[in-house]
């Protein structure tokens, strides 16, 4: 199947973004095009070269042809002669994406980010920063800080708390830019004590936190018994909820990333921990298996679904088709449904 790539799309301040979008949306749609096909003449030089570049990322070649339909807008491709409508339905906030200040990110900035999501018609971008990663150094991935109680101290005595003021600033200077579609917050951690990974001083100033389990501080996974490992697994997820978070981030991932069984027995406790303390769960497709039965269970408890791109280089962001997917096998296929349950800031 061939990918008809317009000119309207091609020549746009987005395009290379968008032949990305494009690619999902056929995806999404069950669609596999091998092949794009881009107007006769339309490019040259460095900009023909990007585009096969692209193509190979995903695994596609790349060919000019005359029989590319004019787009009406650069939110338009067809599959085939099937058309791709890029721009996403009304209504759907990304509720987690990273910037340049991420250790995890592989090439993403926050405005260009900001753009395209916005551009795609996602009501609300929100960015929201590893705390870990504005205080601690490069390692910080390492989760070698959750133990290290002298190190927190020594970082937290500095006011400018390593990098933490330098992404306040960054903010501050971008909010006059971007408008009230975009929101800012922080993607937070615990300690090892089952202290929020936050100074005092930095609770204030943002759209709302998120909450994530990424690491057990007290957990050796090469020995740790399935059972006691959910149990520390409960133990800090509560720890979370007991902080004044918004969201909590893809839930349950931390079992499959280490291998584990996903305990689906606790699903409907999870979902009734959520409900009492007013957090939403979050939808991540962002390397990342989604578990159906447990938002099930979180709707059934009249908690709210979040969706979250969790972005990590800038064509991610806005990344909502598969999310759009888990709400259409939870029932929620319309912007009506959507609304009622899926948590939006604007």
């Amino acid at each position: 199947m061939k990918l008809y790539l317009p000119e309207s799309l091609l020549l746009s301040p987005l395009s290379f973004w968008l032949v990305d979008k494009a690619i999902k949306a056929a995806r999404f749609a069950g669609l596999k095009p091998s092949m794009a096909v881009v107007p006769k003449g339309c490019l040259e030089g460095l900009a023909w070269y990007r585009l096969k570049s692209e193509m190979a990322l995903h695994g596609m070649s790349c060919e000019e042809g005359t029989d590319v339909p004019v787009g009406a807008s650069p939110f338009v491709a067809w599959a085939g002669e099937t058309l791709l409508q890029l721009q996403l339905p009304p209504g759907l906030c990304d509720c987690h994406a990273h910037t340049q200040f991420a250790y995890c990110g592989r090439g993403i900035d926050l405005v260009d980010a900001a753009t395209l999501s916005l551009s795609l018609g996602v009501a609300c971008q929100c960015f929201t920063e590893h705390a870990f990663a504005l205080y601690f150094g490069s390692d910080a991935l390492k989760f070698k800080w959750q133990n290290d109680a002298e190190e927190v101290a020594r970082v937290w005595a500095d006011p400018r708390r390593s990098r933490m003021a330098a992404y306040r600033e960054m903010l501050q200077s971008v909010k006059p830019l971007l408008g009230d579609r975009v929101r800012f917050g922080l993607e937070v951690d615990l300690l090892k004590d089952g202290q929020f990974c936050l100074h005092p001083e930095d609770y204030e100033g943002w759209d709302y936190l998120i909450g994530a389990v990424h690491e057990i501080a007290d957990v050796d996974i090469k020995t740790i018994s399935d059972a006691e490992l959910e149990k520390k697994w409960l133990r800090d997820v509560e720890a979370l909820l007991a902080q004044p978070i918004r969201i909590l981030a893809h839930p349950f991932r931390y079992f499959p990333w280490y291998r584990r069984a996903v305990p689906r027995h606790l699903y409907k406790t999870v979902a009734k921990m959520l409900k009492q303390a007013g957090v939403a769960a979050e939808i991540n497709h962002h390397k990342n298996a989604f578990e159906v039965e447990f938002f099930a269970e979180c709707l059934s408890e009249g908690v709210q679904l979040s969706l979250g791109s969790d972005a990590h280089v800038t064509r991610q962001a806005g990344d909502l088709w598969a999310h759009l997917k888990t709400l259409e096998a939870l029932g929620l296929d319309t912007a009506e449904k959507r609304a009622a349950h899926v948590l939006s800031f604007n």
